[in-house]
């Protein structure tokens, strides 16, 4: 009898299962993903808002990557899972049944943080990624009106502070010094990075204009200005919320074990915890005694585990157990021809490491075209 085997959610480990569908299909499985359409890809997200890359060197088509190896794709936001049942709701209202569910569905950034922000169209998550790109556009038309509007990054870590890099670079691009503040309640920059390298994109954006308030912490948003806990007020006609990354709350409708935020609660092998026939990978996956960064470099990873251990179940072999990496490498798009590397106690700055960044993720997005 034939298994039935859901993705739900275009993101990296799916992209890689969907690049091998046929494998699992000459298993005897039909194999099938859910998205809403586009892949918009993380790594050069930050450049495009930059102006360093257009819209379609960003994106990539699922459905036709899928439909290429055999599978199916289906344009479609999935709603409601009912693991016990094993069935799926999706927004069009079909109702789905499958025997293994694999979920890559990803994070989105924490609006309730910060009181009145919800429904301000004045503030921009960087979660979705296409948010990045109409970011850019609403910015070009604004410039091309004669407005400079003052911009406030919240967060710190390598998305903010890449955010922030790019939308000074956007800015000289054309011919406007746009007012950027980088706003994080640390002592530091990137936090979880050597020290070294925290200092260096300090100074990097400082010196090109960049106003780094470090230790504020964000309480609210009133009109056009942002409050800090202590009561200090900022000035921000534009808000990037780069905090707080949470998982995608579809994993908590599961009735499955979920560790807060951090996602659904994965065995080694990427199983739920309760129940083997549903696997995650990616933000929206969390195992017991591991608090990964949310980085695509982890759920690029996982990705041949997913495939792997699905092909497993399907002959009744024994699953491969995933151990993250202890040491991985982030590079930082700086907007300026430069980049910031780190890999463990390592790091180095330069057009080195820009080009090095540049190459991976052209030659991982080309991949997925071919």
């Amino acid at each position: 009898m034939q298994s039935t085997i859901i993705l739900v959610g275009a993101g990296h480990a799916h992209l890689y299962v969907a690049a091998r569908a046929q494998g699992l299909i000459e298993l005897g499985a039909r194999v099938v993903l859910i998205d809403p359409g586009t892949f918009w890809y993380s790594g050069l997200a930050t450049g495009m808002l930059g102006g360093m890359y257009t819209a379609e060197q960003d994106q990539l088509d699922p459905k036709s990557l899928i439909e290429s190896n055999g599978g199916e794709f289906i344009a479609d936001r999935v709603t409601a899972i009912e693991a016990s049942s094993q069935r799926l709701s999706l927004a069009s209202g079909d109702r789905l049944k499958y025997d293994y569910l694999s979920l890559n569905v990803g994070s989105q950034v924490n609006a309730a943080a910060i009181d009145g922000i919800q429904d301000d169209p004045s503030v921009w998550s960087v979660k979705p990624v296409s948010n990045l790109w109409r970011l850019r556009e609403h910015l070009e038309t604004r410039f091309r009106a004669g407005e400079v509007p003052r911009v406030a990054v919240v967060g710190g870590g390598p998305t903010g502070s890449e955010v922030a890099a790019n939308l000074v670079a956007l800015g000289t691009q054309h011919h406007t010094q746009l007012p950027v503040t980088l706003v994080t309640h640390s002592e530091r920059l990137i936090k979880q990075a050597p020290e070294g390298a925290a200092t260096k994109l300090f100074r990097n954006l400082t010196g090109r204009g960049v106003d780094v308030q470090l230790n504020i912490g964000i309480s609210r948003r009133e009109k056009n200005t942002l409050v800090a806990e202590d009561g200090r007020r900022l000035a921000a006609d534009i808000v990037v919320l780069a905090i707080g990354l949470e998982a995608n709350p579809l994993v908590s409708q599961t009735g499955l074990p979920v560790h807060k935020q951090e996602g659904l609660r994965v065995t080694p092998t990427l199983q739920s915890v309760a129940d083997p026939r549903v696997f995650a990978a990616g933000d929206c996956a969390s195992m017991d005694g591991l608090n990964l960064p949310k980085l695509g470099v982890f759920g690029v990873r996982q990705a041949e585990y997913i495939y792997q251990n699905l092909g497993a179940c399907l002959q009744g072999n024994t699953l491969q157990e995933y151990r993250p990496q202890k040491h991985y490498l982030a590079i930082l798009n700086l907007g300026d021809s430069s980049a910031i590397a780190t890999c463990g106690p390592f790091w180095w700055h330069g057009r080195s490491s820009m080009w090095l960044k540049d190459t991976i993720d052209k030659k991982f997005m080309q991949g997925y075209r071919n």
